[in-house]
């Protein structure tokens, strides 16, 4: 999983609490940053921003300008979890801390830049790769969560008999049919690859199966153009744990989880089904799993 440690900006422009607002408004002037950590013996203790800075007399201190509450993020963050951070306090910039020792700092165009490497041109939804971190990131915050695959049906007929851009027309407008399917907060929508949807959800099993029956009945019910009938074919991993997990199994869990919900839905497909469900699991380490590793 990708981490804040991985893109921050390592060398630190920091100022101190004694230090004038002249001063650091001639500093933020010369460098271009429009927020400095105020460090004193090594320690965060504060930040300052040009806002901050407009508010006060050059003549006084910075601490008596600065925010002493900061938002700070250890390097070992996800992208993810810094993102939500950012938007959350409707701020620019996080500093990155170990302990109470400033090491870094990421701005939000430098971690947007990053995310942005992830999203999918297409459709404007998170890639795969991110499905796996988010699905990570829930189970090792302790939820539980479902996986629910979705495949369109016979797709590549489309492509085929009205062109690649009618294809990706159709593409776009199931990423918005299945944006205005999943609710905020519980469910994260991604592109899978292709014509393959994901989502991971952290409702419980029949919740997710309800989810996604709703998916792809908004699909089959939508008026598409050129006489042209879409539908898709989902399945539904997961369940709940019976025990706390050891160790650190959390990723084969979520593999383990994509596949099934990925063989579940191809099963749909074939049984022309919309929505299979590949059956109740604990989140919890396995012995196959310890002992097999290859085999997840």
């Amino acid at each position: 999983m990708q981490t804040i440690g991985e893109i921050m900006t390592k060398e630190l422009v920091t100022v101190k609490p004694e230090d004038s607002v002249a001063r650091v408004a001639e500093l933020m002037e010369r460098t271009r940053i429009g927020g400095l950590p105020v460090v004193e013996g090594g320690r965060l203790v504060g930040i300052i921003s040009s806002r901050d800075i407009r508010r006060c007399h050059p003549n006084r201190l910075i601490a008596d300008a600065m925010t002493k509450e900061v938002v700070t993020v250890p390097p070992t963050c996800s992208l993810w979890e810094a993102k939500e951070l950012l938007e959350r306090h409707g701020i620019e910039r996080l500093v990155v801390v170990d302990g109470d020792c400033p090491v870094g700092v990421v701005t939000k165009s430098l971690l947007y830049a990053e995310l942005g490497k992830h999203i999918d041109a297409l459709t404007g939804l998170q890639q795969a790769a991110f499905l796996q971190r988010k699905a990570l990131e829930l189970l090792q915050d302790g939820k539980e969560i479902a996986i629910i695959f979705l495949d369109l049906d016979d797709f590549g007929a489309v492509d085929k008999e009205l062109g690649h851009v009618v294809g990706d027309e159709i593409l776009c407008r199931v990423a918005k049919i299945l944006g205005g399917v999943v609710e905020e907060g519980f469910d994260y929508l991604f592109r899978y690859a292709g014509d393959e949807f994901a989502v991971v959800t952290v409702k419980p099993l029949e919740e997710a199966r309800k989810l996604a029956l709703r998916m792809v009945n908004a699909i089959s019910e939508e008026e598409w153009p050129l006489g042209i009938k879409v539908a898709a074919s989902a399945g539904v991993a997961g369940g709940r744990r019976a025990s706390p997990r050891e160790g650190d199994l959390e990723p084969y869990t979520v593999s383990d989880l994509i596949n099934m919900a990925s063989l579940a839905s191809t099963r749909a497909k074939k049984e022309r089904r919309q929505v299979v469900v590949a059956g109740e699991i604990e989140l919890r380490e396995a012995n196959c799993i310890q002992q097999c590793p290859e085999t997840v």
